[in-house]
């Protein structure tokens, strides 16, 4: 029977109904509907049949499948992303935004057939009292239309949010799980964002019982002791994790620098409750003044930590450079080590600057800052004429009351300090990825792909419209030409623009088992070794080090080697979504501030053009959209050279303009502006 309905459906074109099916084929009754039914679910989960919003079934055979992802808009229109031509959705068949999909081009446009990786399991939003009446208003305007199937059996109050589980895609069902916060908590939308994104925010029993039975060793024999050496770490005012210091001096052939690393891996063993919870959480998650810390508080702040006058367990990695910051020998070994000073960015910063009330305070500290600076600013030079590129830093600062509500944003200042450090570890990371990749070892690299023709083509295309000559072309683009860009529009007007610009056409760094090297810095071997407190892969890379370099223990070499790959990817799965709960908090939160002022008026600069209207970034950092039915006239976007260009008036990328932030009318996040004036 399945071959006669696969034949049938082959020869309609426009597809049947099961009533058309019923009657073709003679069935008369409950019993044969079910039957018929029956072989129809089969054939779907087959995937050889097609039903579509109409309940009619279309042999997929005629069709040219294809995979793509969905891509669906505020408006609730949906497309295929990258799909040329004609590609709205005409029939979703439940897929949601970002879902992996089977589709078919149909008639009127592209149709779902079958959802093959899910992007969303859950929806957060608030449950809101009307006139006795409890009703559901999804975060995301996207989700809205599932209904709520747990309302009677869970205690519900008016103005609270939830997260809610899907249980029915293609009824839109789901049930509430858990109450996140009141709407009163002003920090309810960031808890929303962490919650909805599925991180966990509490150590299980078993890790913190086992946590709390650490202690430091007594065996020394196969560390070097170094606790009589001058040691700092270098970190921001609120840091409570410190995973790296430093120690260095310079004699008459050039500079020895020692990098000291938190010695996790002698804490955390592979297999154990808290490595596989390291594991899972992969990194920790920073947002405004809060952190979801990879390890339990005792290692984090405590045993691993490297705190002022406590002796710790480290790994060290010891440069010797010549007088020109050329390496002559590297070194690497298990330490023990005591820092002498517990030092801040803003308190360096102002010994280099010559203050003489910090100076007074750290007088041990004054040739060694000195030194430090001495052979960053060489490596720097080295690193740029290789053709290391140095992004804009547009970090912003969030200021929150006593009771977690955002009194200011402003452009967080970068001192020279914070470049030193920068600097040095990754002079540590270059030294580690060199000598494991040299010896085949097993490892993780951090890895950075030159970017992808069709993007970089787009990014000069831009410079071109804004008068800036490209040396060479897109087909090989190097290190240097986009080094170059960034100098050309260094303190220009146009520099975090450009910037932002170059970063998005930029490949996204990720971790491997397989060293590509690193575009971005321009170096062949890197990885990331020097924070391993508050990531995995860092993790792995000293108990690799430890394994093959300090152990000599061959092993496990073929069976590390199958598994760095799936550790390597599921590390830069976790670094994506604690990028987008960073990225996600930091907007909803710059929103917030700005609803305090809206009516101000602000002076910008246009960071983005696309078909909805022009992004405008403020000198705060704040960034928000002024919709392109806003602005006086009739636009056409130019996706080619990023302008919005009307009969008179054209807006395109690093243009000034004066803003009035508004209300947010058609209620999606983010901010707003109108024109001023």
């Amino acid at each position: 029977m399945k071959d006669k309905i696969l034949s049938y459906l082959k020869k309609e074109k426009k597809g049947a109904d099961v009533h058309q099916m019923m009657d073709y084929f003679g069935f008369k009754g409950a019993f044969d509907f079910k039957e018929l039914m029956k072989i129809l679910n089969r054939l779907e989960d087959d995937d050889l049949i097609y039903r579509d919003t109409n309940d009619v079934y279309h042999d997929l055979s005629n069709y040219e499948i294809k995979e793509g992802t969905v891509i669906l808009r505020y408006n609730g229109t949906a497309f295929i992303e990258k799909e040329t031509g004609y590609n709205k959705i005409v029939d979703l068949n439940g897929a949601l935004h970002k879902d992996v999909v089977w589709y078919i081009n149909g008639k009127g446009g592209l149709y779902v057939i079958k959802v093959i990786k899910r992007n969303t399991d859950t929806v957060i939003g608030t449950i809101y009292r009307y006139r006795h009446t409890y009703h559901f208003r999804s975060d995301d305007e996207r989700l809205k239309g599932f209904k709520i199937t747990n309302f009677k059996s869970y205690p519900l109050k008016d103005k609270i949010k939830v997260r809610c589980i899907i249980t029915d895609y293609h009824k839109k069902e789901m049930k509430i799980e858990k109450t996140i916060c009141s709407l009163d908590d002003p920090r309810c939308n960031e808890l929303s964002i962490v919650y909805g994104a599925h991180v966990p925010l509490e150590f299980s029993p078993a890790v913190l019982k086992e946590a709390d039975r650490l202690v430091m060793g007594t065996d020394m024999s196969e560390r070097r002791d170094l606790t009589n050496e001058l040691t700092i770490t270098i970190d921001g005012e609120s840091a409570k994790d410190f995973d790296d210091a430093i120690s260095i001096r310079k004699d008459e052939k050039g500079y020895i620098l020692k990098v000291h690393i938190a010695d996790v891996s002698y804490f955390v063993k592979e297999g154990s409750a808290i490595d596989k919870s390291a594991k899972e959480r992969g990194t920790s998650i920073y947002y405004t003044d809060q952190v979801i810390p990879m390890l339990p508080e005792k290692l984090c702040n405590d045993l691993c930590s490297l705190v002022e006058g406590k002796e710790r367990y480290a790994l060290t990695v010891e440069i010797h450079y010549d007088l020109k910051a050329d390496v002559i020998d590297t070194d690497f070994y298990p330490s023990i080590i005591k820092s002498d000073h517990r030092m801040t960015y803003t308190a360096v910063n102002k010994i280099l600057n010559g203050d003489k009330k910090t100076i007074e305070c750290y007088p041990d500290l004054i040739g060694f800052i000195a030194i430090a600076k001495e052979l960053s600013d060489l490596i720097k030079a080295k690193r740029k004429k290789a053709g290391a590129i140095s992004f804009d830093d547009d970090e912003a600062m969030i200021t929150l009351d006593d009771e977690g509500r955002v009194i200011d944003v402003k452009r967080r200042e970068r001192g020279v300090s914070e470049g030193i450090i920068e600097d040095l570890m990754i002079e540590a990371n270059v030294a580690v990825a060199s000598y494991m990749h040299y010896l085949d070892y097993p490892m993780i690299y951090r890895v950075h792909d030159r970017p992808k023709e069709d993007k970089i083509k787009i990014f000069f295309e831009v410079l071109e419209g804004l008068g800036y000559k490209i040396k060479g072309d897109h087909y090989m683009i190097y290190p240097k030409q986009l080094q170059e860009v960034l100098l050309y529009f260094k303190n220009k007007e146009e520099e975090s623009v450009i910037s932002k610009l170059l970063l998005r056409s930029m490949a996204k760094a990720l971790y491997d088992d397989v060293c590509m090297g690193h575009f971005g810095l321009a170096l062949s071997d890197y990885c990331h070794f020097t924070s391993p407190i508050r990531r995995y892969p860092d993790l792995m890379v000293h108990r690799m080090l430890r394994r093959y370099v300090f152990k000599a223990d061959l092993t496990n070499y073929e069976k590390d080697k199958k598994r760095m790959h799936d550790i390597a990817v599921k590390c830069s799965d976790a670094e994506k979504r604690a990028t987008q709960i960073e990225r996600d908090v930091e907007e909803v939160r710059k929103a917030e501030y700005m609803q305090d002022h809206i009516g101000e008026v602000y002076k910008g600069i246009v960071s983005g053009v696309t078909e909805r209207g022009i992004y405008v970034k403020l000198e705060n950092t704040i960034e928000g959209l002024l919709a392109i039915e806003d602005l006086d006239g009739y636009f056409e976007y130019d996706e080619k050279m990023m302008t919005l260009r009307s009969t008179d008036k054209v807006y395109r990328l690093g243009d000034r303009v004066t803003v009035e932030v508004t209300l947010d009318l058609n209620d999606r996040p983010g901010v707003r502006f109108i024109l001023y004036g």
